[in-house]
């Protein structure tokens, strides 16, 4: 069933869920298990991924991390069912440096596109001590999705949908 309680554990009336992260790799070892619950019943998933995680390394592996790390999350979308992957492309390390609106109207941007009915981005504690406070969704989300949950699931807010 598309969109409803599939008796897998999604409550109704989820019915699209886009993902907000920071770097390639979030969607699949902090968001994974559910962007691929979601897609296995039906309910489309897209990511926004704001960084191409420059700032890591390679570990002694050839090539170049901004082109690999962009491959390495359209992999990981392919394998989790996600329909919509895009990168933004701000640099790894100087995300708080970006202004919250630019964030922000990149997050609005793919929500009007998206209409979803539900949001899912990491809290505002961030992951592997990665902080976003500068990350509006993180700032002003859904409470976490239940004890000891890393990140936020809940309603898009009504002020952020266009239909």
């Amino acid at each position: 069933m598309t969109g409803t309680d599939s008796g897998r554990g999604l409550p109704g009336g989820v019915r699209r869920v886009p993902a907000v992260v920071v770097h390639p790799d979030d969607e699949s070892f902090g968001l994974g298990a559910l962007l691929a619950l979601l897609s296995d019943v039906g309910v489309p998933t897209a990511v926004l991924c704001f960084t191409h995680d420059e700032a890591s390394t390679l570990h002694g592996r050839p090539g170049d991390l901004h082109t690999v790390r962009a491959g390495e999350l359209a992999c990981a979308a392919r394998e989790l069912g996600v329909e919509r992957v895009e990168l933004a492309g701000h640099w790894d390390g100087g995300l708080s440096d970006v202004p919250r609106r630019r964030l922000a109207s990149e997050t609005a941007r793919l929500i009007g596109e998206q209409r979803p009915s539900h949001l899912l981005v990491f809290d505002p504690e961030g992951v592997t001590g990665h902080r976003t406070t500068n990350w509006p969704p993180a700032r002003r989300g859904s409470p976490p999705a239940g004890p000891g949950s890393r990140s936020w699931a809940g309603p898009c807010p009504r002020r952020w949908r266009t239909g």
